[in-house]
């Protein structure tokens, strides 16, 4: 009988410790995780301010011509360099605090997250800077597709106006920048050329100078022609010489040396001679005043002349492609698409988040439950 009793009383203690452990599990996973999903539950369907997404799409175009490569040159470098570059700059402006400290001064962003969200997805409006920077990182992103070059915006907000407000802002202040970029580039060429111009300018007038100021004092405007035209002029005396030579022979062979004529054709050579040698000795003469000094003296100031011009020609050139090019646009943004106009919140996500909640907290109480176990695994030992 005593047995019996035994058995039945180790059988009801058995049956009240499963039951127990039982109500010790429910209350776990009632604290554990049910009170966890039930908070989440409660404050995603009925606190939690909604928060509207506008999204655009948009990419950096440029004008400038691309240049020719072969198809091997494409699959290993990136042919659009410049264009990247251009939506990298763009990409990292969105999410820079100038941006953040726009959307502040001009369009409120400040004030619209501190007034109509709740404690825990609002904006404190005593916040400080880095609090505010993290916030809006939060709230807008921008996305690069290297592939196409595209940049996905998104922009978050409490109501739908202000994301698509928000989102036409940063678009509008992104090409602000993106024409900025572009005009002082424009600017610096045009600034380069024009110092070119100035400074070819003044190398040209300095060779004009030097020219006069020589002309002025050798009394020739252009000792090369001048040079030409005594050649020219000793040229005809040695063909006339050659002819009162030939002259003086005839008349030395059938007449008498003392006769007239035979007198007059030897002072006629005797007389171009001495000319041929006037000629001679100022062409090529070694006095200061002759044409070859003369010459020695132009030559470099004429080349340096014609070198200056050719520069201030060239220069005057490069100005005018630099203003042709200014006038038009390099770089604009293009907008593929939105800001969207959202109809419906995007945020929070209610099955989500309790979804979230609900396997987060298995797997905390998870933990928590083995690490109860071994701490008195170890205490009983």
């Amino acid at each position: 009988m005593s047995t019996t009793v035994s058995s039945d009383t180790r059988a009801k203690t058995a049956k009240q410790l499963r039951k127990m452990r039982a109500r010790r599990l429910a209350v776990r996973l009632a604290v554990g995780v049910g009170l966890p999903t039930l908070l989440a539950a409660l404050y995603v369907g009925a606190i939690a301010t909604p928060r509207y997404e506008s999204v655009s799409t948009f990419t950096i175009q440029s004008a400038d011509a691309a240049p020719q490569v072969s198809a091997i040159q494409m699959l290993m470098s990136n042919v659009g360099g410049t264009a990247s570059r251009d939506v990298m700059l763009v990409q990292e402006y969105a999410r820079s605090r100038n941006m953040l400290a726009h959307l502040v001064a001009e369009h409120g962003f400040v004030d619209h997250f501190s007034e109509g969200g709740d404690w825990f997805s609002g904006l404190s409006a005593d916040a400080p800077t880095e609090e505010v920077y993290e916030f809006y990182l939060d709230h807008v992103s921008i996305e690069h597709d290297s592939q196409s070059g595209v940049l996905e915006l998104r922009v978050q907000a409490f109501d739908p106006t202000t994301a698509h407000r928000l989102g036409q802002a940063i678009l509008a202040e992104s090409e602000r920048m993106v024409n900025e970029l572009s005009d002082g580039a424009r600017q610096d060429r045009i600034e380069l050329s024009m110092t070119e111009v100035a400074r070819a300018e003044e190398r040209l007038g300095k060779a004009r100078q030097a020219l006069r100021q020589l002309q002025g004092e050798r009394g020739d405007l252009n000792p090369m022609a001048t040079a030409q035209a005594a050649l020219e002029v000793r040229s005809r005396l040695e063909g006339e010489l050659a002819i009162a030579r030939a002259e003086l022979s005839t008349v030395s062979a059938t007449m008498p040396r003392n006769a007239p004529e035979v007198v007059a054709a030897r002072r006629r050579v005797g007389a171009l001679q001495q000319q041929i040698d006037m000629q001679s000795e100022r062409l090529a003469g070694s006095q200061e005043d002759g044409l070859s000094a003369e010459l020695a003296q132009f030559e470099p100031i004429v080349i340096e002349k014609e070198f200056a011009q050719h520069a201030y020609e060239s220069a005057m050139a490069s100005l005018e492609v630099a203003r042709v090019d200014a006038s038009r646009q390099h770089r604009y943004l293009v907008r593929i698409s939105g800001p969207s106009q959202p109809e419906r919140s995007a945020f929070p996500r209610f099955w989500y988040t309790v979804l979230s909640v609900l396997v987060l907290s298995f797997a905390l109480l998870g933990v928590g439950t083995l690490l109860v176990a071994s701490i008195r695994e170890h205490a009983n030992v």
